[in-house]
């Protein structure tokens, strides 16, 4: 069973299975509890704490799942079955009575038993109806009940790639193709009013319902609410042309404040387009520098193969591969679609008919609008809101150089709610921890509050993570900023 696929999938449940297996057959034997198998079998520390950490609970819920899939596939002729019942940590060795029962009507020839195995097939045919019936009751409420009862942080449940499979294809909408991976409602609409199917076009793996107590870098926290996870694939369907790919990923199962206390290299798995490594060694934990954060990793010139369509493969190196989202949308000009952030809840569109998203890959600061926008600008709505505090912006680009711009104004010192004599603000502002401002003081550059302030530079390159990671740093008072473009340069 440890060499199965189920269970070498799934190092730590395999673990746990080997743990509760030599406790059962050791003439010592000890009574199991939550602390034990916490600290014996899954390397929690001496202080672990079971009144306020649930991991052995939840370990304990993945392992009964991860039996009955095994015995259900590649364990489905074993004659003893190993059973973990629920609310207790002792094991259960069951014999297949059906498979018996097999086996002694072969060995009755008799005009009795002739008749037995003619009641039994008109029993079979009311009985397993039932049973099948009964089994989807139990498999509906595992997929949408139990999600309810679970603790916050990474739990999963098994979803039949045929039952999304047969679902019916995503209607492309102005030519791009968004997918919630795992996701089992038909349409969500983001913030931005852009519409994403539920999961489709892929093979393998297994729905993750992700119980997040927080996540940063996104307004819109439904996207990364689900996952697939495992091994699997997506064949999607496209027009001709080429495209702009973007993966949504966030960590959730490793890293601080999670129970099983490891974090970089704890995952780490590929991601292939056809035979081309896209994401080689890939590591969300590391590369978005934290967990519960959002990360975007974008690809452009992304063309459907011959048979039109796009192949993504999922393959694992450590612990599972997976994905939150994924997004096809059309590219113009062969180069990234420009990044056009405004700090406000929702999206806004200029003069010149730009879409401006609301706010996301932000971490940190806080998010408010402002009672006076700036004046005698043709897009002053675009200074409406303002992140302050001390914060990050993580915007995902390809390899290139780009041209980044940041708007300000000064919506609250020197304004009518603030005495004259109060100190302004200042703060430094850096792109991959090289500086862009030193000391800026909006107050200063505008001449007065409510005023514009741009600020253009060049050549920005992204880090090895895909990522324009632009620091606002306070020197005095808060940092912030009210609106960010990023756009690719020629080569």
């Amino acid at each position: 069973m440890l060499s199965s696929q189920a269970f070498s999938e799934s190092p730590v449940l395999a673990r746990l299975l080997k743990y509760l297996c030599s406790n059962h057959f050791n003439e010592n034997k000890s009574t199991l509890n939550e602390y034990k198998i916490g600290v014996e079998a899954l390397g929690r520390p001496a202080d672990f704490d079971p009144a306020t950490n649930s991991s052995v609970r939840v370990e304990m819920h993945r392992l009964r799942a991860r039996l009955r899939k095994y015995y259900e596939t590649e364990g489905a002729d074993h004659t003893f079955r190993i059973m973990v019942m629920e609310g207790r940590y002792e094991l259960q060795f069951t014999r297949r009575e059906d498979r018996l029962a097999a086996s002694s009507d072969k060995q009755e020839e008799t005009g009795r038993s002739a008749d037995l195995r003619k009641k039994w097939i008109a029993y079979k045919t009311v009985a397993i109806p039932a049973v099948v019936i009964v089994i989807l009751l139990i498999s509906f409420w595992m997929v949408f009940g139990v999600r309810s009862c679970k603790a916050p942080g990474h739990t999963s449940a098994v979803l039949p790639s045929s039952e999304a499979s047969s679902a019916p294809a995503v209607t492309p909408v102005n030519g791009s193709v968004r997918i919630l991976a795992g996701y089992s409602k038909r349409e969500y609409l983001d913030r931005d009013g852009n519409a994403w199917s539920g999961d489709h076009y892929f093979t393998g793996g297994e729905v993750v319902d992700l119980k997040l107590p927080y996540i940063q870098g996104t307004s819109d926290p439904t996207m990364y609410r689900t996952a697939r996870e495992g091994e699997f694939s997506y064949d999607i369907p496209l027009n001709p042309g080429s495209y702009e790919l973007r993966l949504h990923f966030v960590e959730t199962a490793f890293g601080p404040g999670t129970f099983t206390g490891r974090g970089e290299s704890s995952r780490v798995f590929s991601v292939f387009l056809g035979e081309h490594p896209l994401l080689p060694s890939f590591d969300i934990l590391s590369d978005a520098g934290g967990n519960f954060r959002a990360l975007t990793r974008v690809f452009k010139n992304v063309s459907p193969g011959s048979d039109g369509m796009v192949h993504l493969k999922f393959r694992r190196w450590f612990d599972q591969p997976m994905v939150n989202a994924i997004e096809l949308v059309p590219e113009v000009g062969g180069r990234l679609n420009p990044v056009r952030i405004v700090m406000q809840e929702n999206s806004y569109v200029d003069h010149a008919g730009q879409l401006w998203s609301s706010d996301q890959y932000a971490v940190g600061g806080v998010l408010v609008t402002h009672q006076n926008p700036a004046v005698n600008v043709s897009d002053s709505h675009l200074f409406d809101g303002e992140r302050f505090g001390h914060f990050d912006y993580q915007i995902p680009v390809t390899p290139g150089r780009y041209t980044v711009t940041l708007y300000f104004t000064e919506g609250f010192f020197g304004t009518v709610s603030t005495r004259h004599d109060d100190a302004p603000r200042i703060f430094d502002v850096s792109a991959n921890g090289v500086a862009l401002l030193r000391n800026f003081n909006i107050f200063e550059k505008a001449g007065g509050p409510n005023q514009p302030v741009i600020e253009t530079f060049h050549g920005i390159v992204p880090n090895t993570a895909g990522l324009i990671a632009l620091s606002f740093v306070p020197v005095k008072n808060y940092a912030c900023v009210s609106a960010i473009e990023v756009t690719e340069e020629s080569q």
